[in-house]
């Protein structure tokens, strides 16, 4: 006998349709405290480790940069400063324009790290944001029609999904933030489309600049291409006369040309940190050399780093165990990624109990049209993150504008995990009209591919553990497999097989409740109760694996090699330290500038290009010009380098050029009486010195000269040619001047000197040079060359001067000052102008 579920076929012009704008039936009865209270419960046990303690959230960029970085601007903040300039690491960078300190104009951020310590401030905004997720996503599935019981465990699902949560281990906070604000910007474009209104339009544009200045770029970028997607999708409907819309006389494509107007005032209102950020990336970060400046084939090979592969896909979707992990916690995530990148710290599980709800959700039901664009999202998203597997990304990156600028388009996975907790509320209310209807054949056909699905699963089990599922994809889709990948794989081997296991058990347990359900053994709330807990079961399990605690004084540690050179800072002139130790030995590491040390390495992704020519870094390698030349350490100011004896034995054994003046100063041993580290100071010169001569170069040709064993750059400067620069040059006394540099002033962002000298000559600052930079001798403006490829030099007259060297809101950050400016105020006259509408209307109600 056919079975036929309700709303199947298609009888009038409502059925199945987008036509139906009211709310699908209320099966169960939620209460409206329920939902935040809930979610908030499950973000407490999720991350009840770092609430209910004092430590810190780890995160594997907190470590390595995120908490130096946050800690200097919280102190600038509490001080009452608002930082334009950050001296502490690889030769200081600008604070807005190279993002250096993330997330700091982002409105949740900055409130907590003002109100608690950065350590615990930097957990806390990811508990926020998970709650949030929830209640964003409830909200967003609310406004489609689903039912209050639909959206609860959607929102649950969403919330606590791994391809979310799990970014906490390498904390890629940004990541975190959009994917938390992705449905609230769906939710307020929903509601433009089908209510109208200037809260709506005022919404739109107030989350596209919350976006934006979480800083993360691209995860934005590929926010606001799905939401362009659906705004046009939406508008389509309206044409064709389907789907819920305002009652107005305004078309459909005159609210699509509002969303994209609002859109691009919302990007304005952001403009304080996108115009200065995208001026930046055109030539002076680091990253010009992948992308503005990268040949076509090296662009190509930088974008499509970092994607996911097949065993990936198959871990985002079904078995999450399968390609393993290398956050180290032990079990299944411990040194068992055996998958095509480097290294894996986080996972894109979308959720196996979500995915099945989803599928659920096309057995009949209301919005057709919308659960196959989000199907149709999700799937793209899906096929985008497997890059060069698939023919999708490159159709991308070929035709739309702004892609060569990204990598690793495996992030691009949230916009899967969106649309499938989308259609897991369309699922959900599928399940409760299956269970409330009275044909024992409701849902017959979705109880069949559900029991299909668990069926697979058991096949996918008896294969990982017989061994043939691994041989196979081995042999046929990756047998070029290295041999530490082959280690990986032996090491994750066992917990594959547990991975499948734990599947087919997920998936019999919602086919089990969906089954219960339908034969009325359980109750539309105990169906509910059950579903909300498999899935919340299913995500937390392995998000709570990415989500570790460590104490903040095991991460923080001072020791007497830092107790040194902060008392040589209190009474010495300005110096740099090069760090050969820590958890980036060889010049990466960040720690000691958690104590305000000026480092002349570090580690920092959108660091000044010419920096890293000058010093020799490339990617994330060691600064090699600083072991091999003298000159470079000196022109840099370093004074002092820890040099870690442990790991690379005894200096005068290894043999730097670099620092082979170097005499040791201080230290630690280990134990056995080993030296542990060791410093070594070294010759330099000044951070702010006068010379007399100058070379102009090109940049072409000033590092190689730096370099050259020949060149003095205590006597002679290399500037880069301007018009400015050959005016100071030509005017220049010569030999080596007489005189004195006096710090009067020394500031993150601005420093005050009293200069004197027997003849005119250059005031070499050892600081990176950048346009925002300004000079005043003696209150008369001055221009700033560059010098010595990547620093800064101020001509000065004969005589005793007064010179300020200040960075200003110059350039694009005024722009983007004013802009933000003007745009907020215009988003705010809206939302303002809505609440006045609203007040209006209640009290012609009353």
């Amino acid at each position: 006998m056919a079975t036929r579920d309700d709303n199947d076929a298609e009888t009038g012009p409502a059925a199945g349709s987008d036509a139906l704008p009211e709310a699908a039936p209320e099966h169960v009865a939620i209460p409206g405290w329920l939902p935040p209270v809930l979610y908030a419960v499950v973000t407490l046990v999720l991350f009840r480790a770092f609430v209910f303690s004092g430590d810190m959230l780890f995160g594997a960029d907190t470590e390595g940069l995120g908490y130096m970085a946050r800690a200097f601007y919280a102190e600038a903040l509490k001080g009452g400063d608002f930082p334009l300039w950050n001296p502490i690491i690889l030769g200081g960078t600008p604070f807005l324009e190279s993002l250096a300190g993330g997330d700091s104009l982002y409105p949740p951020s900055a409130l907590l790290l003002l109100l608690l310590e950065p350590f615990r401030a930097l957990g806390w905004k990811l508990v926020l944001h998970v709650w949030l997720a929830g209640l964003f996503t409830y909200g967003w599935t609310r406004a489609l029609g689903v039912s209050r019981a639909a959206a609860l465990v959607a929102g649950l699902g969403y919330m606590v999904g791994p391809f979310f949560v799990s970014l906490a281990w390498p904390a890629h906070d940004g990541k975190m933030f959009v994917t938390a604000l992705t449905p609230l910007l769906f939710w307020a474009v929903e509601r433009w489309f089908a209510r109208g209104g200037l809260g709506a339009l005022a919404g739109i544009g107030g989350v596209v600049a919350l976006a934006i200045v979480t800083t993360h770029f691209q995860m934005a970028y590929f926010l606001f291409g799905a939401t362009g997607a659906y705004a046009l999708f939406r508008t389509l409907q309206g044409v064709r006369g389907r789907g819920p819309a305002p009652r107005s006389v305004a078309s459909p494509w005159i609210r699509f040309a509002a969303f994209v107007g609002i859109s691009v005032v919302g990007a304005g209102a952001a403009g304080v940190q996108l115009l200065p950020a995208l001026d930046y990336i055109g030539d002076a970060s680091r990253r010009s050399q992948t992308t503005t400046q990268a040949s076509p084939e090296e662009n190509r090979i930088y974008a499509s780093s970092w994607g996911m592969h097949p065993e990936e896909a198959v871990s985002s979707l079904f078995v999450p165990e399968f390609v393993g992990a290398s956050v180290y916690s032990g079990g299944w995530t411990d040194g068992t990624y055996w998958g095509r990148n480097v290294f894996k710290y986080n996972s894109e599980y979308v959720g196996l109990g979500l995915l099945l709800l989803a599928v659920v959700g096309f057995f009949g039901g209301r919005r057709r049209a919308l659960r196959i664009f989000m199907a149709a999202l999700a799937a793209v998203a899906l096929l985008y993150t497997l890059n060069t597997w698939t023919p999708v990304w490159g159709i991308f990156y070929a035709l739309v504008p702004g892609l060569k600028l990204f990598r690793a388009p495996s992030m691009v996975i949230f916009l899967t995990g969106f649309g499938i907790a989308t259609l897991a509320a369309f699922g959900v209310d599928r399940v409760l009209a299956w269970t409330a209807a009275r044909r024992a054949d409701e849902g017959a056909r979705g109880q069949q591919v559900l029991w299909g699905a668990v069926g697979l699963l058991i096949v996918g089990l008896l294969l990982a553990q017989s061994g043939a599922l691994l041989d196979l994809w081995t042999s046929v889709l990756y047998g070029d497999m290295a041999p530490n990948k082959a280690q990986a794989l032996q090491n994750a081997a066992p917990f594959i097989g547990r991975g499948f296991l734990v599947a087919a058990v997920l998936a019999a347990a919602v086919a089990g409740v969906v089954w219960a359900g339908r034969k009325s053994w359980l109750k539309p709330s105990g169906v509910v109760l059950l579903l909300a807990a498999v899935v919340a079961v299913d995500g937390g399990r392995v998000s709570d694996r990415f989500l570790v605690t460590k104490p903040f004084d095991d991460f923080a540690v001072r020791g007497p090699v830092e107790d040194f050179l902060l008392e040589r800072q209190a009474v010495d002139a300005p110096f740099r330290v090069l760090d050969l130790g820590g958890a980036q030995a060889g010049g990466g590491d960040v720690r000691m500038g958690m104590w305000g040390l000026d480092l002349a390495g570090g580690h920092h992704p959108n660091d000044l290009r010419r920096y890293r020519e000058l010093v020799g870094m490339e990617g994330g390698g060691q600064p090699q010009n600083l072991f091999v030349s003298p000159n470079v350490n000196r022109i840099l100011n370093v004074r002092f380098v820890v040099w870690f004896a442990a790991q690379f034995g005894p200096l005068e054994e290894v043999g730097i050029p670099g620092f082979g003046l170097g005499e040791a100063v201080t230290g630690t041993r280990m134990q056995n009486g080993q030296p542990y580290e060791v410093v070594y100071e070294l010759p330099t010169v000044e951070r702010a010195r006068l010379v007399g001569a100058a070379e102009i170069l090109d940049d072409d040709r000033s590092v190689s000269r730096i370099l050259d064993p020949a060149f003095d750059p205590g006597t002679t400067a290399v500037v880069a040619p301007s018009e400015a620069a050959l005016e100071a040059v030509d005017g220049l006394g010569g030999g080596i001047p007489e005189g004195a540099v006096e710090w009067l002033e020394e500031g993150t962002d601005r420093i005050r000197l009293r200069v004197t000298s027997d003849r005119a000559a250059l005031l070499v600052v050892s600081e990176n040079w950048y346009p925002t930079w300004h000079a005043t001798v003696d209150g008369t403006d001055v221009p700033v060359l560059r010098a010595y490829h990547t620093l800064q030099a101020v001509p000065v007259p004969a005589g005793t001067h007064e010179v300020v060297v200040e960075v200003r809101v110059d350039g694009p950050l005024r722009t983007g000052l004013f802009l933000t400016a003007g745009c907020g105020l215009l988003l705010l006259g809206l939302a303002g102008a809505s609440w006045r509408r609203a007040r209006g209307r209640e009290q012609n109600d009353d």
